[in-house]
């Protein structure tokens, strides 16, 4: 058992490293030209809070590390069960998956986000694939908007799931 915890040693910390990604960049990064904030329809859904949460998770791990050093066999699984804890407790604020700049795929987040445009004067087609209606909170250009093809991305159209909607943002100043 003890050889088991000391491979363990060394493989705790090579976790903790690979958790900790950076970003990587494909290319040159691209010159924003507009956003779009996209959210889901406004739904009542009774939810714990995030701290009530936290609460919580920390009470089912001090339960489980009570139990599992109850038994004499298994403390040196409580210890490592306990590092293990910390360890991804120490990793959940890093962001796992990066941004990455493409061409915008469209309403794709069932909980909201944000699509990022990176190419201007070309219209931009943005379907919803999401599962569920999304309501286009904000359009933010750099410079301006200029598309003409209906149903224009504006603030407040609310996109049906597998419809679409367009957007084009101008590059001049």
């Amino acid at each position: 058992m003890i050889r088991h915890a000391r491979k363990l040693i060394h493989t705790v910390p090579a976790l903790a490293f690979m958790l900790s990604g950076v970003d990587a960049i494909a290319g040159s990064p691209a010159t924003l030209v507009g956003t779009i904030t996209y959210g889901p329809l406004p739904q009542s859904i009774p939810a714990l809070s995030g701290s009530m949460l936290m609460v919580l998770g920390l009470l089912f791990a001090v339960l489980a590390f009570r139990a599992l050093r109850a038994h004499s066999a298994s403390k040196p699984l409580a210890s490592i069960v306990a590092v293990g804890i910390l360890v991804l407790g120490a990793a959940s604020g890093n962001q796992l998956i990066q941004n990455a700049w493409a061409t915008p795929t469209g309403f794709t987040n069932p909980s909201g986000g944000v699509i990022n445009v990176s190419t201007a004067n070309v219209e931009h087609l943005l379907t919803n694939t999401s599962g569920q209606p999304q309501r286009v909170i904000s359009v933010t250009p750099v410079y301006g908007v200029i598309s003409t093809t209906s149903p224009q991305c504006t603030a407040g159209l609310i996109v049906q799931s597998n419809s679409y909607c367009y957007i084009n943002f101008d590059s001049s100043p």
